[in-house]
Parts: C-alpha cells; structure tokens; sequence
C-alpha cells in the first residue's frame, strides 16, 4: 500500500528537495552544479594529472558572481552568508575537489581582509576580487606543524611598516595569488597576544615559493612558501599591531572548518553518485544482471549515503547557527565545539564512504578515475590542521570541563 504524502514517479520513491539543500538556497545550488558541470568537471582531471592551478575554474567561479560570497550584497558581494557559503563549497567539490578548496581558502582570506580590514583596504583589496583576483592564507609553519595558530616567525617595526621573516609550510594558492594574509607575531606588540596578520602582494620582493606534489588535491599549490626580509607597509597591515586571534577564533577557524568540511561532504557525495552511475550501467552478461541489482551492492550504497547525510545535516545545522549569529552581533567563536565535531566526522566519513565506492566500482574503481581521485581528495581532511587527533582532544576535554586550550 502506498505510504501517504509521499512523491512517487514510476514506483520510484523521489528524495524530497530539504534533505539535499537548506531551504531558500535551491536556486543557488541549481547554479553551482551548472557551472560545475559546464566549467569545473572537465578541468578537474587535467588539475590533477598535471599538479596544475586551476585559474580558469577559479575564473569562472568569480565570473558567475561567487567571488566575494560572504560580503555584503551592498558592498558588492553576493550576500549568501555562511550556508550559501557551505551549499557552494560542498557542490564545487563533487566536480573539483582542487578548485572548491582554492576557493574556500580564498573565501577565508577574502572575509578575513573584509573584517578585519579598514574602508580603504576593502576598497584597495575587494573590486579585485570580484574580477577574479585570488586571495590567499599563510598560516602554518614548518616549525609548529598542523599547530597552524602558532607562529615563530616574526615582522619587527621598520620605518613606517614591518620586516617580514617567515617560512610557511602549506600555502593553498602559493604562487598563483595575487595576494596574500600573512599570520605573523610582532615583537613590538604592547598587548600578550602577538598574533599579528599582514597583506603580502604578489609582486613584492622577497617572496619565493615552491612545488606542491601530494597525493591528493594535487591542483592546490599548497606548496611552501617563504617571505625574506619582505618590507610590508603599515597600510597592508591588518587590524591592530599584535590582538589577532581574535580573528583567528571568530573568521579563520570558523569559515575554514565549515568550508572544508562542506567539500569532505561534497567530495563523498560525488565518490556515491559516480558508484551508483557505474553500478547500474554495469551489466554482467554471464547473469544478465547490473551490479546494481545484487541486494549487497545497493545496502553499502544505502550505508554510505546515510553517513553523507548525516554530515550534510550537521553542516546546514552549524552554518544556519553560525548565520544566526552574525544577524545578531554575536561571535562566531561560540560556534567552535560544534564545528569541531563537524570537521572532525566529515574528514572521517569521506574516507569510509569513498572506499565504500571504490569497493562498489570493484576493479574498475581502483584504476585512475573519478573514484581513485575522489578517495586521493578526501583523504587530505583528517590530516588538515587541526588534525582530527586534535580536535577529537579539544573535543573530549570540553567534555570533561577542563581548559581546552592549553
């Protein structure tokens, strides 16, 4: 007997629209898998065979007005907030898993430099992006590890500005930005926090970079960078001298484990629908039968899409409170435990689910395709600093009452 209220086509049960998307962002998501599928998909095997950019998907993302998505509508963004945000990063990454994490990198620079930056910064820094110009974090240091909120590197007074000395060692979009948010301390700082972030511009001397060659998201140029005796002016000076982690805890962390976590999901997602696409084209022609049509392929496929979307609800769940938030005036920084818990489950899942799919493909899966490149992508997200072993630590000792951070 049919179930009543729910919408059939053929016998075949039709997943209702809320469960893959947030309500009023459909019109956002149909346009993120157009451009996906007209712009990103046939460049993301080239990026990945050839460790090359990809500035033409990047361009286009811009292009079609997601340049600047969490800026305001009136100062020329696109206004989405966070959950636009996280519905474009997790549908870029089922066509680019490379290009959806440039641009969530980008994203995070971008909202960075909007909010801690002054007027005349936006002003400098902003039109460009909304041409194409990438923007870019340089955090993490060799010397610190995936402890990317600590630096040893340091930026002393020099006349009217900074000289920077840093090694950085994974730099998303190093070498192909235009420019760059640099975390640095100040010895001068009068206040305890020394945290101090400077704008580096692509063609300033003193900047060298270097190859990225990783198993997975091999498009990145995540490769490290150094900053040499680099003169930074005191007008590309972000925020006041030394106090950042105040943005660390209330921009950085928040928009990348969101973001990051969105493309784990949209990266596990893409591994599912390529394992359902070959099982059913599939046909053995000793049975006569699909791969699909054996009762143990659909139940791991049926296990797998359970995990994504157990992930997906914790992602729109963090992003509507995390949008909320903003609305009225509140940090971002309350929002953490639940985004750790969001990284942390997204990064494990996309591993299970795209081994699931690979095991569904069976041989085919594991020669170099859309699969293997899928459980190459995803296995990046556990290692991304924060670990998982650090946050699965931040996690347990707020269970237990006790300072988190040490």
């Amino acid at each position: 007997m049919a179930i009543e209220n729910t919408v059939v086509t053929d016998g075949v049960m039709e997943i209702p629209s809320w469960w893959k998307c947030p309500s009023g962002y459909e019109e956002l998501l149909a346009a993120a898998h157009a451009l996906g599928k007209k712009e990103l998909l046939h460049r993301a095997a080239i990026s990945d065979q050839e460790s090359q950019y990809p500035i033409e998907s990047l361009t286009a993302i811009a292009n079609a007005g997601f340049g600047a998505v969490t800026i305001p509508a009136e100062e020329g963004g696109l206004g989405k907030g966070l959950t636009g945000f996280a519905v474009l990063a997790e549908t870029f990454a089922k066509y680019c898993a490379s290009s959806a994490m440039c641009w969530v990198m980008h994203t995070a620079a971008v909202q960075t430099l909007y909010s801690a930056g002054t007027n005349e910064q936006r002003q400098r820094f902003i039109p460009g992006v909304l041409k194409g110009e990438i923007g870019a974090l340089a955090f993490s240091e060799p010397a610190t590890g995936s402890h990317f909120w600590n630096v040893v590197s340091s930026a002393p007074r020099q006349g009217n500005g900074y000289l920077l000395n840093a090694d950085k060692s994974f730099v998303t979009s190093g070498g192909a930005a235009d420019w760059y948010v640099v975390c640095t301390s100040s010895p001068d700082a009068v206040s305890e926090d020394k945290l101090m972030y400077l704008i580096v511009e692509k063609d300033q001397d003193g900047i060298e970079f270097f190859p990225f060659s990783a198993m997975g998201l091999r498009g990145n140029s995540s490769g490290p960078m150094k900053f040499k005796d680099v003169y930074v002016p005191v007008n590309n000076r972000l925020g006041t001298e030394g106090g950042m982690n105040y943005y660390n805890d209330n921009v950085v962390d928040p928009l990348f484990l969101l973001g990051s976590a969105a493309c784990w999901i949209g990266i596990a997602q893409g591994a599912v629908d390529a394992a359902v696409g070959g099982a059913k084209k599939k046909v053995h022609q000793d049975t006569g039968k699909s791969v699909a049509s054996y009762q143990v392929i659909r139940h791991e496929l049926a296990k797998a899409q359970i995990l994504i979307d157990s992930a997906r609800s914790m992602l729109y769940r963090a992003a509507d409170e995390m949008d909320r938030c903003l609305e009225k005036g509140q940090l971002l920084s309350t929002s953490l435990y639940p985004l750790w818990e969001l990284k942390t489950y997204a990064a494990d899942m996309v591993i299970q689910v795209t081994n699931q799919a690979m095991q569904v493909a069976g041989g085919r899966g594991y020669l170099t395709g859309q699969i293997e490149k899928f459980l190459r992508d995803g296995r990046a997200g556990a290692l991304m600093g924060p670990t998982n072993e650090i946050l699965r630590e931040w996690i347990g000792r707020t269970l237990v009452e006790v300072p988190w951070f040490d």
